[in-house]
């Protein structure tokens, strides 16, 4: 099954078109590494390896919904670089570092792109309003990354689902 993905440019949009082994494909057409955090290698074969929760009835929908697309998707490629906390990208042409923040998934990390702002994954989300991660494997890791975000001061928050925003106070304590 082709799934597409829309990318917003500008005005206009660009397209990624998937058939399961999206990642391998462009891996090897621009000779490119796959890189991520070895604590989710096991969820490349098996994204039900790790049990997902939420709190809210939005979240518990989207639960749903994610649980239903993972079942319809096989992914099956090898990362050859592994991201963990302070590791620079800047053998890869780029100035930033990866910051460790699980919590979503044991091995879910951002990058720190300085003040040009900071990717988040799933650590946060802006589905229909930013926030927390709607569904989280560890609840008090979602807390402390999210706390650990709210640290970086006024930076851009780009997220894994969402359009980004300034960056504030992600829990209250």
């Amino acid at each position: 099954m082709i799934q597409i993905h829309r990318i917003k440019c500008g005005n206009g949009n660009c397209y990624v078109l998937e058939e399961n082994k999206n990642a391998d494909y462009f891996s090897k057409l621009f000779q490119v590494p796959i890189a991520m955090n070895a604590n989710d290698v096991d969820l490349i074969r098996n994204q039900m390896k790790e049990k997902l929760f939420a709190k809210t009835v939005l979240g518990k929908v989207i639960l749903k919904a994610s649980l239903a697309s993972f079942k319809k998707v096989e992914m099956d490629f090898t990362p050859s670089v592994f991201l963990e906390e302070g590791k620079s990208l800047h053998n890869y042409g780029i100035g930033a570092e990866i910051i460790s923040l699980p919590g979503h998934t044991k091995g879910s990390i951002g990058i720190d792109c300085k003040r040009a702002g900071i990717l988040v994954g799933d650590a946060l989300m802006n589905m229909f309003y930013p926030t927390t991660a709607m569904l989280y494997e560890d609840w008090e890791m979602v807390l402390q990354s999210a706390d650990k975000i709210t640290g970086f001061g006024t930076v851009p928050i780009y997220f894994g689902h969402g359009k980004s925003v300034p960056n504030r106070k992600w829990v209250s304590k």
